[in-house]
């Protein structure tokens, strides 16, 4: 029985190493290799007063409405003034692109309103009035004001408007004494505008 005993203990103390050896290769293949102590200093996590300072969230993952922005990356002076700049910007930008977009509209009528007076156009007022301005084109160009429902058909119908338009200024254009091709001019960036003006202002040629 002694001798038992004592092949047991043996046997321990031989398996001992082997079954450390074999703890430390398991948790290398878990966990991955231990990084030195330089990494782990390096790579260290924030402590918790750092990590509360820097995001603005409470320990229960909510966001904080008193977060101090005293250490935030720019001062909330500067913060302040850049918003309202930005606020102020984007008005003045708005405000100048609805002055733009006014005054286009006025150019717009006050020549078609001239070339339904040259025509003698019964209602020449219907060139302030949206839609309105439409049909009153149509008629001048002697094309159906009906046609202009074919907007309400998504892609091909504005598609079909434009050509109708384009047809409908070409026919103005010879009513004012004009090639009847100068009505391309509305193909032209910006030549719409031309072409209305030399059509309302324009010295007529027979």
């Amino acid at each position: 029985m002694k001798k038992l005993l004592n092949i047991i203990l043996l046997l321990t103390l031989l398996l001992t190493p082997v079954a450390v050896f074999a703890q430390e290769e398991e948790d290398v293949m878990l966990y991955g290799a231990p990084q030195e102590e330089d990494d782990l200093m390096f790579y260290s996590a924030p402590q918790e007063e750092d990590a509360v300072d820097a995001v603005p969230y409470t320990s229960d993952g909510e966001y904080d409405y008193d977060f101090n922005f005293e250490n935030s990356t720019l001062p909330a002076g500067l913060a302040e003034a850049l918003g309202a700049t930005g606020i102020i910007f984007g008005g003045m930008m708005i405000l100048f692109s609805l002055v733009v977009c006014l005054a286009f509209y006025a150019y717009f009528a006050l020549a078609l309103m001239k070339i339904g007076k040259h025509l003698n156009y019964e209602n020449s007022w219907f060139a302030w009035i949206p839609i309105l301005n439409l049909v009153m084109l149509f008629q001048l160009g002697d094309q159906n004001p009906w046609y202009l429902l074919l907007t309400l058909i998504p892609g091909i119908g504005a598609i079909i408007v434009a050509i109708l338009t384009i047809i409908a200024l070409m026919n103005i254009c010879e009513k004012r004494g004009y090639d009847k091709l100068l009505g391309l001019l509305y193909l032209v960036p910006v030549g719409n505008l031309v072409l209305l003006g030399i059509l309302a202002w324009g010295k007529q040629e027979k």
